[in-house]
């Protein structure tokens, strides 16, 4: 806790003193002659960037992961700006002109620009709702800054269409094409611009891990594109001269840059001193919240989703509008605007196959997390056999369906005689080994057709849907067989008996049959099963009779199994 204080106070001190630096720069330049005022403020920036990229670079190498790559990623960014001010600094002390004069080779820049917005993408964020749906993997992860890259580009370059087509050409003059000075300079305040467009989605659509510092980056960002937006005007204005601030703003951004490298505590990544403190406590009033959230949180989320899903289409359908009315109004001679329309146009659609693309991985999860819960819902975990309710429910269908000719079904119930011993000398794992063992034996004893079930326990019951191709009887000397192979268990070999009940269901004789025959207003015959329950207590008591003669043959069910005393074994003993 010491140490976290002792870093808050340091970050509390760096930002004072940024706040410092930044009011004598203002003071300084404007008791200062023009002449000196702009080579002063523009010497003073460069002072700020070389700070605030050194401060990354040191923050970050102190860190690991995400905390390291989007802080060295936001140096060099910051570095390369202050390359570009030093030279133009060298131009104004030299007597040149003070409006930067960009060539071709200014565009490399945009090398630097484009890392920062990759670091602006690494700063560590979380969904705004913990569930399955953010857990698409690395490259559900990549298609998300893909995502945000094209809605940055979409926002920014409607904007910029926006403005062209609405105010900056008529300023400019009809007509007139734009130089290549101004137009590198649009090139490079758009790419600044989704810097922090990028910021502002990430900001929205996730919850930075440190709010602190993704505010300052965010904050940073915004004085660097109003520096480069202040830039632009006048370059497209034509002026010979810089407003002795317009520099500034860029040198407050890379104080603040600086200051969110050094937010977070290097040893755990979370914010330092009161920000920390804060942020555990809604750790501990948030546990489990994330894991269920509210039926608030989960609208929240779904509106955020909506409104990601639209954001960037409205300053794209403003722009095209605007471009429309005013190609309707002046002629089809605004090939530039047509153009920039048709490639905003392109990138929708590029952002619009991907979010597709989300879409259809979404359905498909749900569609298998669908399928995952019919199996669970419908299947014993243990052994993956079917379980009590999906055997009841073919059960029903069997005894329910219309019979054919010669149609016969049988149920067998099948007990362990000695799960209590392996459980009780082996421990209860090797009792799960014994029911998974004995549950793949039964269902490779009899056809894909039939269906076995594990209804708990150590009970089992198997239905053969057509008992016409294989004897019933054979079928549970089979089944007995095959659980009594010997079987190894913690290093041990046991041979475990099984008693096996059945019955049979013959449409065609009636015994133990639903169907009533030709007279459906027939009197119900007592000895015919109405529901599945009753067949399958009809196969336990037979199970029961098969255990009480320790034969190992499985026992057939007769209707003296439920008369007086035949009850099962365990129900004989007195009362005391």
């Amino acid at each position: 806790m010491g140490h976290s204080r002792r870093r808050d106070r340091l970050f509390r001190r760096a930002a004072v003193g940024a706040a410092v630096l930044t009011g004598a720069c203002v003071v300084l330049a404007q008791v200062l002659p023009d002449s000196l005022a702009l080579s002063a403020v523009r010497l003073t920036v460069i002072g700020f960037l070389l700070l605030g990229g050194t401060t990354c670079v040191v923050a970050g190498l102190r860190r690991r992961g995400a905390e390291r790559w989007w802080r060295l990623l936001m140096a060099v960014m910051v570095l390369a700006v202050a390359v570009a001010s030093a030279a133009v600094f060298r131009d104004t002390a030299a007597g040149r002109s003070p409006v930067p004069q960009l060539t071709p080779a200014s565009l490399v820049y945009l090398i630097p620009l484009a890392m920062g917005v990759a670091g602006v993408l690494l700063y560590p964020t979380d969904p705004v709702e913990h569930d399955d749906a953010e857990d698409g993997g690395p490259l559900h992860a990549y298609r998300w800054y893909a995502i945000t890259i094209l809605d940055g580009m979409i926002v920014v370059g409607s904007v910029a269409l926006l403005v062209w087509a609405t105010v900056l050409e008529r300023t400019v003059g009809h007509g007139e094409p734009l130089g290549p000075g101004p137009l590198y300079s649009i090139i490079l305040a758009a790419v600044s611009l989704v810097v922090f467009v990028v910021l502002i989605l990430v900001a929205v659509f996730r919850e930075p891990r440190d709010s602190r510092g993704h505010a300052l980056l965010l904050t940073g960002m915004c004085a660097a594109s109003i520096s480069a937006m202040w830039e632009l005007a006048v370059l497209i204005h034509g002026l010979d001269d810089v407003p002795r601030l317009t520099d500034l703003p860029i040198g407050i951004g890379a104080l603040l840059i600086g200051l969110a490298a050094i937010s977070t505590d290097p040893d755990t990544g979370t914010a330092t001193g009161a920000a920390a403190d804060a942020d555990a406590d809604a750790d501990i009033v948030g546990v489990g919240l994330a894991a269920v959230p509210s039926p608030g949180r989960r609208a929240a989320s779904a509106r955020l989703r909506r409104w990601h899903a639209i954001l960037p289409y409205l300053p794209l359908t403003a722009a095209g509008a605007a471009t429309v009315l005013q190609i309707a109004g002046d002629g089809i001679g605004h090939w530039e605007e047509i153009w920039a329309l048709l490639a905003l146009l392109l990138l929708a659609l590029v952002r619009q196959m991907m979010t597709m693309s989300d879409n259809i991985r979404l359905l498909g999860q749900v569609e298998e997390k669908q399928r995952q819960l019919r199996h669970q819902a419908f299947h014993d975990p243990l052994t993956g056999l079917a379980n009590r309710s999906l055997f009841i429910d073919r059960l029903e269908r069997a005894l329910h369906r219309q019979p054919g000719p010669a149609e016969r079904f049988a149920v067998l119930f099948c007990d362990l005689d000695d799960f209590k011993r392996v459980n009780d000398v082996l421990g209860h794992a090797a009792g799960d080994d014994l029911l998974r063992i004995t549950g793949a034996r039964l269902a490779g004893c009899v056809r894909a057709a039939d269906t076995v079930a594990r209804l708990g326990g150590d009970e089992f019951a198997i239905l053969l849907v057509s008992a016409n191709t294989d004897d019933p009887e054979a079928v549970g000397r089979r089944l007995a067989a095959a659980v009594r192979a010997p079987v190894r268990l913690a290093s041990h070999t046991f041979t475990v008996a099984a008693s096996v009940g059945l019955v049979t269901v013959d449409p065609e004789t009636g015994t133990g049959a639903p169907h009533r025959g030709a007279n459906p207003d027939a009197e119900p015959d007592p000895d015919v099963p109405d529901t599945a329950e009753q067949l399958l207590h009809r196969a336990d008591l037979a199970m029961y009779a098969a255990k009480a003669r320790r034969n190992g043959e499985p026992a057939v069910y007769t209707p003296e199994l439920v008369g007086p005393g035949r009850a099962r074994p365990a129900l004989n003993v007195p009362l005391p």
